[in-house]
């Protein structure tokens, strides 16, 4: 069971240094696992899935039919385990882990089995999944920062006038006189 803990954790700690994003994260999960995965902010709303969510949520009405039922998490901070009834009637468990970005609750990943139970390497796996996607979200949250902080910067000079001076100094055209 460790082998293979460790084989998965490893090949999502590959799809996080790839660049897959949240959605590839969720899938290789998926594949790994033979289940579906969600990602939901907060408030409980979707913000990526895997594509075998499709397999239990047929729709999207099924999925806002299913939220608005959800037992509320007793335990925000730790991995929980709840049944779920469907819309369309037959019902599923969710193994529901806090995803934490800055010390404070993200979101929640969510690992769905439409009837068999969980196990100990579904616990191992989703709180794993939980930490990759807190850094997956915080890579994406400082990529954002960083390149709204660059273009503050240019606009800045622009409008101070540096650029072109800056641009003096450059072997460049100018409003076509050479430099």
């Amino acid at each position: 069971m460790f082998k293979k803990a460790l084989m998965i954790i490893e090949k999502l700690t590959n799809s996080l240094l790839n660049g897959c994003g949240l959605k590839g994260i969720l899938n290789t999960l998926a594949v790994e696992m033979n289940c579906a995965l969600l990602l939901e902010n907060s408030h409980r709303q979707l913000i990526e899935a895997s594509d075998s969510l499709r397999k239990i949520y047929l729709n999207s009405a099924d999925y806002v039919r299913e939220k608005v039922e959800t037992v509320d998490i007793k335990e925000k901070c730790n991995t929980n385990r709840i049944k779920v009834s469907s819309a369309k009637g037959y019902t599923f468990e969710k193994l529901i882990s806090p995803v934490f970005v800055r010390n404070n609750i993200f979101g929640y990943v969510s690992l769905i089995r439409e009837s068999e139970g969980f196990s100990e390497l579904d616990y191992i796996v989703i709180k794993k999944a939980a930490s990759i996607c807190a850094m997956q979200i915080i890579n994406e949250t400082s990529a954002f920062e960083n390149e709204q902080r660059i273009k503050g910067e240019l606009l800045n000079a622009v409008f101070r006038g540096g650029i072109f001076r800056r641009g003096a100094y450059l072997p460049i055209k100018i409003n076509g006189i050479q430099s």
